[in-house]
């Protein structure tokens, strides 16, 4: 990722440089995820061994097709369409149940390990789903309808205007917990389905949610992005309070997070332009940058507490890849002054993320700048869908 070389101006990557990054990327995984039985090899080490181990994750199956998708979108390759319907066949005939009620979140081989409905995975089809239909698979388009009405219907809340966490189908009843993350994923989705479809109620629907979150929910919270409540919408500060390196639930406060939304709300003011929307995208970017950029070892920490210490000092991939797109894009439609992050960010990256030839990313370094193992893809976990993304996003907005 030698952007240094490849910038067209001073606030700007060129196409080339982004789309040698995507091409690199998805040449790994074409290698080394495609299992020829069906779906993906989602536990991949940095040399392309693979854990066959019939684990596939519903967010890694749909995370892995969108990545095949976008790479179609970008590089124009129609053999990657062969790819997306791969992946797509393998979310139809094993993921959903057979009654038609819901996806499996999780399986192994045959055995289906955990049947509960998330509002986080469906998120993740419909925007699989969007893309698949974006890339030029027209029988993807009836399904964006199917998975939305039926997200809908399991999780919406018309009366807080957000989406609820978790459903079970055989109780007809929701868990108490809601969380900000599944909402961030839903109106990342919505955004895709209102790309692919021009249907202005998902666009509308992606905005009620991001500022329901970004602002209403911030208001007793200085403005910052909590991410657990109750089933109120009342902040609980201790769900999770001593498991801050929770997968999809950490406690804390999570500047990736932060900067993943500022993104969003930079690409929904392109559609839809709200003051609202850069004025709270850019206190976040500076509030990420402010409270969790380590000056000592580079990078951005994963997590930190009400009393702004750091409560998880590792430096996730997706934190640094979604804080790269946020503020390059920033630096475009803000303010120029988001470059100096976006170079400083991206040093870091190439010096300690990045690997030398496949251009894949480590998944997580501890405090100290060292890989916590060598797994570049685990199901649920990482599969490079947020590395892919950024300069998806770069190069759309």
């Amino acid at each position: 990722m030698d952007f240094e070389r490849h910038k067209q101006s001073l606030n700007t990557f060129s196409n080339e440089s982004l789309k040698l990054e995507i091409q690199r990327i998805r040449d790994f995984y074409l290698t080394y995820s495609v299992n020829p039985t069906g779906g993906f090899f989602q536990s991949i080490q940095e040399d392309g061994s693979v854990r066959k181990d019939g684990i596939n994750h519903l967010v890694s199956s749909c995370r892995m097709t969108v990545n095949f998708a976008r790479s179609k979108m970008v590089l124009g390759d129609l053999s990657d369409l062969d790819i997306v319907r791969h992946g797509l066949k393998f979310i139809e005939t094993q993921h959903r149940r057979s009654d038609g009620l819901g996806y499996h979140w999780l399986l192994q081989g045959n055995k289906v390990l955990d049947e509960e409905q998330y509002c986080y995975g469906y998120a993740f089809l419909l925007l699989t789903y969007a893309n698949a239909y974006q890339a030029g698979i027209d029988e993807a388009e009836p399904c964006i309808a199917e998975v939305y009405n039926q997200m809908c219907t399991y999780f919406w809340d018309d009366k807080a205007g957000l989406f609820a966490d978790q459903y079970n189908i055989e109780q007809k009843k929701l868990d108490p917990y809601r969380g900000q993350n599944a909402n961030m994923h839903a109106c990342e989705a919505l955004i895709a389905a209102f790309a692919a479809t021009k249907e202005v109620q998902y666009l509308e629907q992606a905005l009620r949610v991001a500022k329901n979150i970004v602002v209403r929910q911030t208001g007793t919270t200085e403005g910052l992005i909590w991410e657990h409540y109750d089933q109120n919408w009342t902040p609980d500060f201790t769900y999770n309070i001593n498991d801050p390196k929770n997968l999809y639930k950490p406690w804390g406060y999570q500047p990736g997070h932060f900067t993943e939304w500022a993104k969003l709300l930079l690409i929904l003011n392109s559609y839809s332009n709200q003051d609202w929307l850069v004025d709270k995208a850019e206190w976040l970017l500076d509030s990420a940058w402010k409270h969790s950029w380590d000056a000592k070892q580079g990078g951005m920490f994963y997590g930190f507490s009400p009393d702004f210490s750091p409560c998880d000092m590792d430096k996730y991939f997706w934190v640094q890849a979604e804080s790269l797109a946020a503020f390059t894009i920033a630096s475009n439609v803000i303010d120029n002054r988001f470059m100096e992050q976006t170079n400083t960010l991206t040093s870091y990256v190439e010096r300690e993320f990045v690997r030398p030839v496949t251009r894949v990313w480590w998944r997580v370094l501890d405090a100290s700048g060292s890989p916590v193992d060598k797994w570049i893809a685990l199901p649920g976990a990482k599969c490079d869908y947020h590395t892919l993304g950024s300069f998806y996003d770069i190069l759309q907005h």
